[in-house]
């Protein structure tokens, strides 16, 4: 009998792992074949003691450039649309992306989880947002914000482009001009305090 794999040993890909009656395999990055579970990538092994599961990580995962279901990005809001709103990424998983090709909407029913009537209320252009890709439709990523942490982080005064301070759950309002104005707001607005990286 083979010799089952340990925690942060490295790993190429095809190489024999452990037994399935011993780890719960991951779908990312290994296999099973009569039992046995093998790599699927070349990497270094983590191994949850508490669920017994098994996958293999490398610093390719940490530093990659394309974006995957389930990621978090931060961008900001291009344009408005009846139903939509559209943003390119700054950053993906708190890494920044400078001259980003990556272009995301966020529909209406992706919102919140409570109605939003007009997305005027919501969003404006120029708002900087943190979102969840949630589908991947040809050349563009279905968004979502409905969530705590998730929503408008910045925004300026659509009136005299102050920033806008928080006086409500989703409202704001100048300092300079007094217009209050409405939004989908992240929990830390303004207050954002990720370790963006390139």
């Amino acid at each position: 009998m083979k010799e089952s794999i340990k925690t942060n040993e490295i790993v190429i890909t095809g190489q024999y792992l452990g037994v399935v009656e011993e780890y719960l395999p991951n779908k990312n990055s290994t296999y099973t074949k009569d039992g046995n579970i093998y790599a699927t990538k070349s990497g270094i092994v983590s191994i949850d003691k508490n669920k017994r599961e098994i996958e293999i990580k490398s610093l390719q995962d940490e530093d990659r450039k394309v974006v995957e279901m389930g990621d978090i990005v931060i961008g900001t809001i291009r344009f408005l649309r009846q139903y939509s709103v559209g943003l390119n990424f700054q950053a993906i998983n708190q890494k920044l992306h400078f001259n980003s090709s990556y272009f995301g909407n966020i529909h209406v029913s992706q919102i919140s989880n409570k109605y939003v009537e007009k997305i005027a209320d919501a969003y404006q252009a120029t708002d900087i947002v943190r979102a969840k890709v949630i589908e991947q439709e040809q050349n563009e990523f279905k968004l979502s914000t409905s969530g705590n942490n998730l929503g408008v982080i910045h925004a300026d005064c659509t009136i005299c482009g102050t920033p806008l301070e928080k006086i409500g759950f989703n409202k704001l309002q100048c300092t300079r001009c007094g217009n209050i104005e409405f939004r989908k707001i992240a929990s830390d607005y303004r207050n954002v305090s990720e370790k963006l990286r390139y």
